[in-house]
């Protein structure tokens, strides 16, 4: 493998269809880039980054168009993010959504990474480019966050939903060009800036999906880590541990019996396995309560005997404590100053 990775096959199929319709020979380019035609067009198929990059660069310098990765994301579909396109069409809201980006994000390829950093006032999702490159560097940014948006408006069923904002570290285009921009992610976006990102109010992550599906969700994430695993890809325990424990908070306290379950694991073996990792379920499920508690008291008004039910305490007082003793701050001071701990 080399120092750009690999990126899958079915993510590859958004370029070719857009340079298909364009009228470009995808097959010759495929060819001059040293990948096999044939093998592109397996599922499972991963091609090497070098191979990618010449592809795209070709690709983009044949369209003649500037802003060709931009028009690839009229292409997403949820087969472009192999399996992890299927399990954030089966969770709730587009957080948890999100949320299973950065876990599983390996399986459509190397290109870069996802963070999601959230304020009192925005949240930003952000994507980290790993091609130096120009111009495929700024064609694959373009790609990756008008098809988050483009994807995310087909998971809710919303077409018409939109950023505030969308920050690209490219610099400041044609105005014409910034048209187009504005007319594909349907807000303003500023370029130069130091980061790529797409930008709204908290609650936009709290758009509920069409259709979650919560057994469906386990198998497709057992297949995900298999396909993780066979790809020399580490995923902890702890991590698969700690989703789980994001799936069911919010909608009723997980059980660790469940979660073992769903792991294919006893009791036994899973508190042996997370002790071996350093973590213990109490610990794990403290941690995400106490930040599920701190968004839920930045971002919005709601009481906190609701926060408290929510998030599976037994009552406003064990929630009162426990925050406290984690924190040392009440949650009502908390949220009254605002602080970020």
């Amino acid at each position: 493998m080399s120092d750009l990775g690999e990126i899958s096959s079915a993510a590859l199929q958004q370029y070719l269809a857009h340079a298909d319709k364009l009228g470009l020979d995808t097959a010759a380019a495929l060819i001059h880039a040293g990948i096999d035609p044939e093998q592109a067009l397996r599922p499972e198929a991963r091609i090497d980054g070098r191979e990618f990059q010449r592809l795209l660069h070709r690709l983009a310098d044949q369209s003649g168009d500037p802003l060709f990765g931009l028009h690839t994301s009229a292409f997403i579909q949820p087969g472009s993010y192999n399996v992890m396109g299927y399990i954030s069409m089966s969770v709730h809201t587009l957080h948890e959504a999100l949320l299973k980006v950065t876990l599983y994000e390996r399986l459509v390829g190397d290109m870069g990474t996802t963070d999601i950093n959230m304020e009192s006032e925005q949240a930003q999702i952000r994507w980290h480019c790993r091609y130096p490159d120009q111009p495929v560097r700024r064609h694959l940014i373009d790609n990756v966050l008008s098809s988050w948006l483009c994807y995310a408006r087909w998971l809710t069923g919303n077409d018409k939903l939109a950023p505030a904002e969308v920050l690209l570290e490219h610099p400041e285009p044609a105005a014409t060009q910034i048209a187009e921009y504005e007319r594909i992610f349907h807000c303003p976006v500023r370029f130069g800036q130091p980061h790529s990102a797409l930008v709204g109010a908290p609650d936009l992550l709290m758009l509920p999906t069409r259709q979650p599906d919560p057994l469906l969700l386990s198998t497709l994430e057992a297949h995900a880590t298999a396909q993780l695993a066979q790809l020399g890809i580490e995923t902890s325990l702890s991590q698969r541990v700690r989703q789980c424990i994001k799936d069911a908070i919010g909608h009723t306290l997980p059980r660790k019996e469940a979660v073992a379950e769903r792991l294919g694991m006893n009791i036994r073996t899973l508190h042996r396995h997370l002790a071996d990792e350093g973590q213990s379920w109490q610990k794990l499920l403290d941690e995400i309560r106490l930040d599920q508690a701190k968004q839920l008291l930045r971002n919005t008004d709601q009481a906190q005997t609701f926060i408290a039910d929510a998030l599976g305490y037994s009552d406003i007082r064990s929630f009162q404590r426990s925050f406290k003793r984690h924190t040392g701050q009440t949650p009502g001071q908390f949220r009254k100053t605002g602080q970020t701990l």
